[in-house]
C-alpha cells in the first residue's frame, strides 16, 4: 500500500471522534444558512432584483453528499472496530483516536499495555488500516 494511502486513513481515523460534530455542524449549516449581504448600493443601471429564496437550492440533510460521506466513513470504521480484538482496540484507540496520546506503538508494547510483541503490534495497526482502506474503497496493490 503506498504512504500516501495510509496517511489519508490515518487522518479519517483521527478525525473519527469528531465525526458527530462535523455531521451536527454540517446540519446546522443547512437548516440556518447565512445569507451574503450585497455592500455594492447605488450607481449602475437598474437591474431586477431577484427574490434571493428563489435563487438559492435547498438541499436536503438526507440529500447533503458531505454528510453521507461522514456517516458512511463512521460505518466502516464502526465495523472496522467490532471485528478486531482488544489489542487491536487498545492500538488504534491510543494512537488515533485520543487527542493528546500517552504513548507510541513502541510505547503501548514496552509499558505492556497491550500484550504482544512488537512486530505483531506492527501487523495489527497496519492490517486494521488495510482494513479500513479496503472498505473505503482506497486500496491500492
Amino acid at each position: 500500500m503506498r504512504r500516501s494511502t495510509i496517511r489519508k486513513v490515518e487522518d479519517i481515523l483521527r478525525d473519527y471522534p469528531k465525526i458527530d460534530d462535523y455531521i451536527e455542524e454540517r446540519e446546522q449549516q443547512l437548516r440556518y444558512p447565512t445569507g451574503q449581504t450585497d455592500e455594492n448600493i447605488g450607481g449602475g443601471r437598474a437591474q431586477f432584483k431577484y427574490n434571493e429564496a428563489t435563487l438559492d437550492t435547498l438541499i436536503t440533510i438526507d440529500e447533503d453528499r458531505r454528510i453521507n460521506a461522514l456517516k458512511w466513513q463512521r460505518e466502516i470504521i464502526d465495523d472496522c472496530l467490532d471485528g478486531v480484538d482488544k489489542n487491536t482496540e487498545k492500538i488504534i484507540e491510543e494512537l488515533y483516536f485520543k487527542k493528546h496520546p500517552q504513548y507510541t506503538l513502541l510505547g503501548l508494547v514496552n509499558n505492556h499495555v497491550v500484550n504482544v510483541s512488537q512486530r505483531h503490534a506492527y501487523e495489527l495497526r497496519n492490517g486494521f488500516v488495510s482494513e479500513v482502506a479496503k472498505k473505503l474503497g482506497l486500496y491500492d496493490l
